[in-house]
């Protein structure tokens, strides 16, 4: 049985993984791995951080996520998040994929938790992974050419090495609700993009090829109506109209494409993710809302 180790704050916590040989989701886990990654919190669910992950795998003996108790680690596919569970969630409909269990006691992991709850948006949160006893692995080189499908391929690489410099350049802007405005639409955009693309690579014989052209075509000009044009954050523009010209030539295989543009979106929704503060911004909207419950906000939250 493999060890996974997360390790945050000066600290290193031990998650058993299952035992589940030719796990995709397992497989591609350990591939990635070292990494670090930034933590997020949950918006809706509640009681669990969990990070993005360039996993891209279907649901393996798909659990409800209500069912899993504290201390449980698992992969959500239809975002590409890994999560650990601290408390009794709160709601949302999900499937998930076990992988695992976080070893010793989950106290520190709330305390952590509501901590990271409060401070998103003003506090970087990371942590590295890596499993227990592993050699390092190698950081595979950057796409040198410079097509449309090697342009797609270094930008969700470079993207997953660091924050692009475009997302910094947005949050500097000012003017009317800017930059708040453009961050919550570019979030919210790149997640649409992302989360619309996995329907399609996921269920690949759900619709012929032509009509999945024209769902992922769809997809991409609708993001960029609001990602370049709105946000302005051109260089994600730039890689979304590569990947039309590519849909529109079929020179790559729509299934690889949709794979990297899955992830590069992904990735690119939690860049943005991590700037906004979601705890302050909902007690802004509870007070406008004239909630009762403003002084006393629930430990769920």
């Amino acid at each position: 049985m493999r060890t996974l180790i997360f390790a945050c704050e000066g600290q290193e916590h031990e998650i058993e993984l299952v035992d589940r040989p030719g796990s995709p989701t397992l497989d591609q886990l350990t591939a990635w791995l070292p990494a670090s990654v930034t933590i997020h919190c949950a918006k809706i669910a509640g009681c669990h951080i969990y990070w993005p992950s360039p996993i891209l795998a279907g649901l393996e003996e798909g659990t409800n996520i209500h069912q899993l108790p504290p201390g449980s680690f698992l992969y959500y596919p239809d975002r590409q998040y890994l999560e650990i569970i601290y408390d009794e969630l709160q709601a949302e409909t999900a499937a998930v994929t076990y992988l695992g269990r976080l070893n010793g006691g989950i106290g520190w992991l709330r305390t952590y938790a509501e901590r990271q709850r409060r401070e998103a948006g003003s506090k970087l949160f990371a942590a590295d992974l890596r499993l227990k006893d592993a050699p390092p692995s190698i950081t595979p080189p950057l796409p040198g050419a410079d097509t449309p499908w090697d342009r797609i391929r270094r930008a969700r690489q470079l993207a997953w090495q660091e924050e692009p410099a475009e997302i910094d350049r947005m949050l500097a802007n000012t003017g009317h609700n800017i930059p708040f405005g453009p961050m919550a639409t570019a979030d919210g955009y790149f997640r649409f993009v992302q989360e619309s693309l996995w329907q399609i690579w996921s269920q690949p014989g759900l619709y012929d090829d032509a009509a999945r052209r024209a769902i992922a075509l769809n997809t991409l000009h609708l993001g960029i109506s609001r990602i370049g044009h709105y946000c302005h954050l051109s260089q994600s523009e730039a890689v979304l109209q590569d990947a039309i010209a590519l849909i529109e030539t079929g020179d790559v295989p729509l299934q690889e494409l949709l794979a990297e543009l899955i992830l590069y979106c992904s990735r690119m929704s939690n860049w943005v993710d991590i700037h906004i503060p979601w705890f302050a911004a909902n007690e802004l909207t509870k007070r406008a809302l004239g909630r009762s419950d403003l002084l006393q906000p629930s430990r769920t939250q």
